[in-house]
């Protein structure tokens, strides 16, 4: 019951900020994955959070190598928290509020690998068209990667590498659940040449899944 203008109106601003977009054989709207993730789960309260980040910095002298907690933020992941000021091992720094990608980075496979089926189709649909290149050898087709998510699922973490310097980094992430649904990603970084990933599945898996069931002590 809305004049007519005060809809174009709405709509040109929802438009605008990425929450609609206009179908092209249609003078209809639809939702964007930008919109269609809120309702899903993917901006939870800060506050739920925030036990996850006491138990991470809590952590850090024993963990030792740089944690990061992670939320998938429309396109990105985004850096709630890290341990990186605290950590000796740290060759770079991930603040928070910095955006890392998804497909590439071991915290986004997590949030992708955990996600429920609904919710993964629905990132995937913008994220699989415009993947890395870098990730086309890893998952040359839809059941390569759904392969690998299956992989991850069983053993209950994620895992990533890139190439750094002068050796490679690993990284680990385990999901942060939330009413079923992932939420965020718990990831620890370490040079391969040090921790093989045989080793930190062995000692940093553990470690990084009593910060996230400590969230609810």
């Amino acid at each position: 019951r809305l004049a007519r203008t005060t809809v174009n109106r709405c709509l040109a601003t929802l438009e605008a900020q990425g929450f609609v977009e206009r179908e092209s054989d249609s003078r209809r709207f639809k939702l964007t994955i930008k919109a269609r993730t809120l309702s899903h789960g993917f901006d939870p309260v800060t506050e739920r959070l925030e036990p996850v980040r006491a138990q991470l910095h809590a952590a850090a002298t024993r963990v030792q190598w740089p944690m990061t907690v992670m939320r998938f933020r429309f396109p990105e992941m985004f850096i709630e928290d890290s341990t990186d000021r605290e950590s000796g091992f740290a060759v770079e720094y991930f603040e928070r509020g910095m955006h890392v990608p998804v497909l590439t980075t071991a915290s986004g496979r997590a949030i992708i690998a955990f996600s429920s089926p609904r919710v993964r189709e629905t990132l995937l649909e913008y994220l699989w068209p415009n993947r890395p290149e870098e990730t086309m050898t890893l998952w040359p087709d839809r059941v390569a990667l759904d392969r690998d998510i299956a992989a991850m699922r069983e053993r209950g973490y994620a895992r990533a590498t890139r190439p750094l310097r002068l050796t490679e980094q690993g990284s680990i992430a385990v999901p942060v659940i939330v009413d079923g649904e992932a939420v965020a990603a718990l990831a620890v970084r370490f040079a391969l040449s040090a921790v093989s990933f045989d080793d930190a599945r062995k000692r940093m898996v553990p470690a990084l899944q009593e910060i996230v069931l400590g969230r609810n002590a």
